[in-house]
């Protein structure tokens, strides 16, 4: 049930929504087996939630729960960009990231764009070197994945990719201002936006 997964992290499903098994059986002709096994996975990644006799929802997207995660980025991504700023290690994996981003327009799925940005940013991780960081980044995609499928509420393709693209540009020339830029883009182009997308979202203030 690939589809549910895209429409989830597209952000076209919003948080505490119930799934009905019956329903989506219905509507993507399959059986309730299959929906079963689809819904059990999507629940093992932390992108629903299920309660016993009454089914499953979308996980919900708590104000601290973005700022926790948005924290641990912070840490471990400018912590690995300060170990090579600079250092002529290999940046042909970022920038190529920063490349395919670059060349995504309106009509790209927001899905594809968000794939395509974490992979961008765990490169930041992994170039840095260190195997401990890079595993405790990945114990957070999906996490990450699934929040910032909101964020299409607040930017668009072009200023998303742009924003990348000149912070690959400032990392390549290893120039301190990277280190800004990549700070600027973990809290304040994703954190305010994406819970002002949240609140107008479920018609609440989150601050």
């Amino acid at each position: 049930m690939v589809q549910i997964r895209d429409e989830l992290l597209d952000g076209k499903i919003a948080p505490g929504t119930w799934l009905r098994e019956e329903q989506i059986a219905e509507r993507f002709e399959v059986g309730r087996y299959t929906v079963r096994s689809a819904i059990e996975q999507l629940v093992s990644v932390g992108l629903l939630v299920h309660e016993r006799n009454r089914g499953a929802f979308v996980s919900p997207i708590s104000p601290d729960r973005v700022k926790r995660l948005f924290e641990a980025r912070k840490v471990i991504e400018v912590g690995s960009l300060q170990l090579f700023l600079g250092t002529g290690a290999d940046l042909s994996e970022l920038k190529a990231h920063a490349k395919l981003l670059g060349s995504f327009d309106e009509t790209t799925p927001w899905h594809t764009v968000i794939e395509v940005h974490n992979d961008f940013h765990r490169s930041i991780v992994a170039t840095g070197g260190n195997s401990r960081l890079l595993d405790t980044y990945d114990r957070y995609q999906d996490d990450l994945q699934f929040m910032l499928s909101f964020l299409g509420r607040a930017h668009t393709v072009d200023t998303f990719a742009k924003n990348h693209v000149l912070l690959a540009e400032e990392i390549c020339q290893g120039s301190p201002k990277a280190i800004e830029l990549l700070e600027h883009d973990v809290t304040e182009f994703g954190v305010p936006p994406l819970l002002g997308a949240l609140a107008e979202l479920e018609g609440t203030d989150t601050r």
